[in-house]
């Protein structure tokens, strides 16, 4: 059996090929830029955790690019029908140029699952949210073995061409 044969001359079908291929790697390149688009959305994941030290108390600094947070808490357990909390204290240093900008933390299971969420920073929020400095009494959710945090940020649009 001869192989198949378009009937096309040789450089014709070299060319159709061509764009074939241009088309398919178009696509493909699509599809993995729409995933990780998807799989960085801000504030949807949590970047590095530290375990949750339910003895006594603990001091880090996390940061990105973004911001800068120094903070310390100290392991609260509950007493009949109150439930666990810490004493949260921190320091909140947002990189300039940011217009809105969004910080939460997150209490996650053994196996990582987010199962609590607190906002600790979002300037124009109510009950001091908006603060560099932070203190405050947070709830542990039961089962909570690790804490982390995530982020939203957007920077300030600089207008052109518009004068006062």
């Amino acid at each position: 059996m001869a192989p198949y044969d378009s009937g096309l001359p040789g450089p014709v079908r070299l060319a159709a090929f061509r764009g074939v291929k241009a088309v398919g790697i178009a696509c493909l390149m699509t599809l993995v830029a729409v995933i990780l688009v998807s799989c960085s959305t801000p504030g949807r994941t949590v970047g590095e955790t530290v375990p949750l030290n339910r003895t006594g108390h603990d001091t880090a600094t996390h940061r990105t690019m973004d911001y800068r947070i120094e903070f310390s808490y100290a392991f609260q357990p509950g007493h009949g029908s109150t439930s666990d909390s810490i004493q949260f204290n921190a320091r909140v240093i947002p990189r300039r140029g940011l217009n809105t900008f969004v910080l939460r933390l997150h209490f996650l299971d053994e196996t990582g699952q987010i199962i609590g969420t607190s906002i600790l920073y979002a300037p124009g929020a109510r009950r001091g949210a908006g603060r560099p400095t932070i203190s405050r009494l947070i709830e542990v959710p039961d089962g909570a073995a690790r804490m982390g945090f995530s982020h939203e940020a957007r920077e300030q649009r600089i207008r052109r061409g518009r004068r006062p």
